[in-house]
Order: C-alpha cells, then structure tokens, then sequence
C-alpha cells in the first residue's frame, strides 16, 4: 500500500537513500531462500523481536523487559544480545536478514530521527532497516495494513490514522493530546484521593492505593506526594503507570474516582477520533486499539461503548489482528516490495506470537 507524505515523517521515514525501485531491486537481488526478515517493537516497557521467514512463518520471538525508556538507551550491548537470541532461536544467521523494520517509542518527529535510526542500527545488523514510530507497527498489525483509527494508550497515548487515500494523521498534528497513558490514569486518580474527592464508593481504591504506595493513610501518601515521592521524574512517572492497572480494575468494580478519571480519558480518546474521522470519506471507519490501557476491560468496554456506539458517529470497532511485532514484519515485507495482500497476515496468524 503507497503511503502519502505527510508532515509526520517518524511515519514514512526509511534510513534508506535513493529511489524506491532502484532500493528494491537492491535488496531483491540479495534475497534467497534462507532469507528472513526482522521486526521489533520497542516500546516503553518491553522490547520484543519477531524473525519471519519470507513466506510469513514466524521462526523466532524474543521479549525483554525494558528497564529504559528508548531515547535513554546509550548501550548497544543489551539490544545485540537479544538480536543473537532471535537469531538463534530462528536458526539463522544475521547475513540471513534481508531486511529490519523496528517500531521504536519517542521517535515522534524528525528531531528524533538520528537516534532513533541509531537505536535500530544497535541490533547490529548490516541489512537495510526502517525505523517508525512504535504506533506505525501497532496500526500496521491491528488493522492488517488496511485505513482506520487506531488509539495507543499504553505507556504513552497517541491516536493514529491511515486514511483511505493512504494519509497518515495523528491527533498530535492538530495539538490535540488525549491523556489516557498508563501515568495519567495513576496520577489522577491519587490526585483526587489526596483531595478529598473519594466517597464510601472508593473505600477499595484506597486500601489498594495505600498498599501499592506502602503508606499507611492519605495523610502520609500526601505528606510523601508533596516531596514529590522522594523520586526523579522518570522513575515516578513508571511508579504512576503501574499504578494504572489499580485503577482499571477498580474503574470496573465501580469506583466512583477510577470511573471518573477512566471515562476523562475515554472523552479525550473520543475527541481525538473525532478530528481524525473529519479525513475519511467512507461511512464506517475502523477503530482498533493497542496498549496496556486500552486493552483493559474498563477502557476497552468504552472504546467500543462510548467511540463507536454513540449516535453520529461512523466508527466501526475491529478487534486487533496482529501484534505490534507482527506489524512490523508486515512492513519489513512491504519495504522489500513483498505485499501480497492478506495472504502475508494470514500466514503470520498462525504464530501465537502474532495474535493479540
């Protein structure tokens, strides 16, 4: 499928020169039959690579947990060993890959290219590679490659769509942010406990919330959220988002803070959408989702609930096909010239790493 320019160049971005026939043809000449391909979603919390032979079988998968964000990354060393690992568990060699599309967290605008295409390079694999943002191989697998919306609430939040004229948009283009990250979600929802907002409703929320937050009443969690949690930003900002899942499960149990703070971001996801659908033309525009958040029983019941069931609009929820990983195989086929429609999402099915 051609993709159309856009502003959004973390989308269409390749690390490739030259024309795209004559890059094709280059790498087409290099493949064989023990060829294989590379994808890897690295995201905020984990880092997973999937090697997939060009007929769409799925030869190896590798899942690491992320101690660091990928902009923070400064040592290769971790990133070659689990690439070595894959290649391992595929039984190839690194001269075998013929292509590495990687999806990679933070890498939002051309500012971020250099390190993010450094970061891809750090797998230590000679061949041509595509770095994207880790949303584009979300969308790519949710959605099997076809137009649609798909909201990222995860670690981070993004809603991303690709229209039917092969537009790529982001809610961040018109300014617009939808707070439903796993750290706003946490933040929120202590925010309004230590303001006194919670009710005989939340009694469960609370005893959770001091638990995880090991303090012994609100008193004590507020005296320890007014110096900040005794932490960096980034390491409180990793305590709140693993809070979240607290919150989620209590959202669904009924509590009154958890249901206000979850149905905020549910609103924030629906505004998103909204600006994005006024750039499709057909009736029903598919709305998928990835992430930690958006796939929790709270906030996906409302994707499908609030999104696509509301009177006047012309969303069409579509349950994820593919993994993220599994997406960027679909692209790594793609960037070779190797689309053959379906047929290559249908073969990566039959990996339980592909499927969701």
């Amino acid at each position: 499928m051609k993709e159309a320019t856009s502003g959004y160049n973390a989308i269409n971005g390749s690390g490739l020169s030259g024309s795209l026939p004559t890059r094709r043809l280059h790498m087409l000449e290099n493949i064989n039959t023990d060829s294989v391909v590379a994808g890897i979603d690295m995201g905020g919390t984990n880092v997973r690579i999937m090697i997939a032979d060009l007929a769409g079988e799925v030869r190896a998968y590798v899942k690491v947990e992320a101690d660091l964000l990928p902009k923070q990354r400064t040592d290769a060393a971790p990133l070659v060993e689990q690439m070595l690992e894959a290649l391992a568990q595929a039984e190839c060699r690194a001269e075998d890959v013929a292509f590495v599309a990687a999806g990679i967290a933070g890498f939002d605008d051309e500012a971020d290219r250099a390190w993010a295409e450094r970061l891809t390079a750090g797998f230590g694999l000679a061949c041509p590679s595509r770095a994207v943002n880790d949303a584009v191989i979300a969308h790519r697998g949710a959605l099997a490659g076809g137009s649609g919306i798909l909201v990222a609430s995860g670690t981070g939040s993004i809603l991303l769509a690709h229209t039917e004229r092969g537009q790529w948009l982001r809610n961040y283009d018109f300014g617009h942010y939808a707070a439903s990250g796993a750290r706003f979600l946490g933040y929120e929802t202590v925010y309004d406990a230590l303001a006194g907002r919670e009710t005989p409703g939340d009694a469960a929320l609370v005893r959770d919330m001091l638990r995880f937050f090991r303090a012994s009443d609100l008193r004590e969690l507020a005296e320890s959220a007014s110096r900040g949690f005794g932490l960096s930003r980034e390491r409180r900002d990793r305590l709140f988002g693993l809070f979240a899942p607290v919150v989620t499960r209590h959202a669904e149990a009924g509590s009154p803070i958890a249901v206000r703070v979850c149905d905020e971001a549910l609103r924030q996801i629906g505004v998103g959408s909204d600006l994005l659908a006024a750039f499709f033309g057909g009736p029903d525009i598919p709305v998928s989702q990835t992430g930690s958040v958006a796939g929790s029983a709270y906030m996906l019941g409302g994707l499908q609930d609030m999104i696509c069931s509301q009177p006047g609009r012309r969303f069409r929820w579509t349950a994820p096909r593919l993994t993220p990983a599994a997406g960027a195989i679909l692209i790594a086929y793609e960037s070779l010239g190797l689309s053959y429609g379906d047929s290559m999402a249908d073969a990566l099915e039959n990996s339980p790493h592909s499927r969701l």
